[in-house]
């Protein structure tokens, strides 16, 4: 008896065990997605140590109602699952038949909102589209003021013409305002300073966009780990705000990671930050970075003030490598940064002692040990969706630096000028990019460290050419820098399969030892293919860039992120 039990339980746990699943019929919708909506994920080709697909033969029906719920919801209305099972796989066959399509759709808006509609004439209809259009919607009249607006969507599907007729309707109301502001206190951060964070002021128009740049601005607060904006609250057409936040129970953070670049090699970084120090969100961080090329120490302090100010110290050590030479340098900066959106702002002074050491040409570079006061200027305006992986927007950045000579204060009169800036647009999954850098250098008295010379190459600059390597070098090969430099770079991103993407581009640099290079002559030109995989992180990017006129001059290049 106990033997035939033993066979029974055996048998049973064979029977049960999980089954690989495949899919037949589906024209319109990838197996991808399928196995997305039965929680599955089929490999890569690459992926030979992971399994195949498979699923326990007692959710075969519970996964063919899964399947047909989500036929229905991308539009077909009368496909049919059913599945096929063997002791060795699962087969779901499908039957796609004809799907629902748009037949008609109705706007009655006051606001332009067509192009937030994400359905389209004679397309399928998708209930996700459909939900997403009612909330883009909302959305759009939320970002116009229309804060008690009244919508009106609805559906009519015909399944005897496979047709469904749209209504979007919205009744605006009168245009809102922010009301009172009121901002709780927390033990160690006072209620004043984080509304003077927020990116709205009372009185100003109502926006939904406004609250959720707020929203950001205090979550880039580290010690802030919860925001609450409460705008649920209505007075006509006037919205009081109460703000609400909790600072972190252990404002106290460690940090470590590695990683490699082809610019620096392998990197090392580690950290230790408090992140409410003596509160009122001051931070106070002790950093230790190395690579191969590159080893610097540091402490900042930084103190937020009210009205998007913030205050910042930073002291230092450094130890760079470049070809031909090495660097030390022990530096103090001050700051005073301004931060909006898209636009920031910061000005400060650089004290920064600069020993140049073991040259191996010191008519080119020589050993020296200068000590540089320079006051900074910045301006950046940044409107990019995604800054690892921007589809759409632009920025700007403007970034200036100089001094005067004199005994005590700096060991050259000299000005400093980097301005950027890149543009972002895209068709669908297909991004296109250009991006434009010119600074110019000019010393005008004294002696500049070397290291303050424009290089050009690597993953940042002409990927034609290694990290500095771009230019005209001494007798040992050592490229020497430059004092004015130009450069742009064309881009083309498009989909290749699943979370790969591929990467056309073309980098031209134009550089000289002059305050202005000579365009005629002083130009070198780079294209190149890219290979990128997005991961939560941003895009792992590979690229191999060549010069056209030079076969033999080319290099290869990894970083994680997009360049622009």
């Amino acid at each position: 008896m106990r033997f035939a039990v033993g066979i029974v339980l055996i048998v049973a746990t064979l029977l049960s065990a999980p089954l690989p699943i495949s899919f037949s019929g589906n024209e319109k919708i990838s197996s991808d997605q399928l196995f997305g909506v039965l929680g599955l994920r089929k490999p890569y080709g690459i992926e030979v140590w992971e399994d195949q697909p498979a699923i326990e033969p007692i959710a075969v029906s519970q996964s063919v109602s899964a399947l047909t719920s989500f036929y229905r919801s991308k539009g077909f209305y009368h496909a049919r699952v059913t599945s096929e099972a063997t002791e060795e796989a699962v087969v779901f066959k499908i039957q796609e038949n004809n799907p629902i399509r748009i037949g008609d759709i109705k706007i009655n808006s006051l606001l332009d909102i067509e192009p937030v509609i994400a359905l389209k004439m004679d397309a399928l209809f998708d209930q996700e589209a459909f939900s997403e259009s009612k909330s883009a919607i909302k959305k759009r009249y939320g970002e116009a003021g229309y804060c008690n607006a009244q919508f009106n969507t609805k559906a009519w599907v015909d399944i005897e013409t496979d047709r469904t007729y749209l209504l979007f309707e919205a009744t605006p109301g009168e245009l809102c305002t922010f009301g009172a502001i009121s901002a709780e206190s927390t033990p160690n951060i006072n209620g004043q300073l984080t509304a003077s964070m927020l990116k709205f002021n009372e009185g100003d128009p109502y926006s939904v966009e406004s609250i959720r740049l707020s929203y950001e601005a205090l979550y880039a607060q580290e010690g802030i780990t919860r925001v609450v904006i409460n705008d649920n609250e209505r007075n006509g057409s006037i919205v009081p705000i109460s703000l609400s936040i909790e600072e972190a129970e252990r404002p106290i953070r460690f940090t470590a990671g590695v990683g490699y670049s082809s610019d620096q090699g392998f990197a090392a970084q580690t950290g230790l930050k408090h992140r409410n120090f003596f509160g009122d969100l001051k931070t106070l961080s002790l950093d230790a970075r190395y690579s191969e090329i590159k080893q610097e120490a540091s402490g900042n302090i930084a103190l937020p003030l009210r009205n998007r100010g913030t205050l910042g110290g930073e002291i230092g050590y450094s130890n760079e490598i470049f070809d031909g030479y090495k660097t030390e340098s022990i530096y103090e900066k001050l700051t005073a940064k301004y931060q909006d959106t898209p636009a920031s702002a910061m000005v400060g002074v650089l004290f920064d002692e600069v020993n140049t050491y073991e040259s191996k040409d010191t008519s080119t570079f020589p050993n020296s040990k200068l000590f540089i006061t320079s006051p900074l200027g910045e301006i950046n305006y940044d409107t990019r969706d995604k800054p690892l992986e921007p589809t759409r927007g632009y920025w700007l950045n403007a970034k200036v630096s100089g001094s005067l000579q004199s005994v005590v204060v700096s060991d050259a009169t000299y000005f400093k000028s980097l301005l950027s800036g890149a543009y972002i647009t895209s068709i669908e999954e297909h991004v296109f990019g250009a991006k434009l850098k010119w600074g110019t250098l000019r010393l005008y008295n004294g002696e500049l460290p070397s290291s303050y010379h424009f290089y050009a190459g690597g993953v940042n600059s002409n990927r034609a050419y290694t990290y500095r390597d771009l230019g005209p070098k001494n007798s040992s090969g050592d490229p020497i820098g430059f004092s004015s430099l130009t450069e742009g770079s064309l881009e083309y991103r498009f989909p290749i399969y699943q979370e790969f993407r591929g990467v056309l581009f073309t980098d031209l640099t134009f550089a000289s030892q002059e305050t202005f290079p000579d365009y005629a002559n002083d130009s070198y030109l780079g294209v190149g293919v890219g290979l990128r995989y997005v991961t939560p992180v941003g895009p792992v990017a590979l690229d191999v860039g060549f010069d056209p006129e030079e076969m033999g001059q080319y290099a290869i290049h990894f970083r994680i992120g997009e360049l622009f």
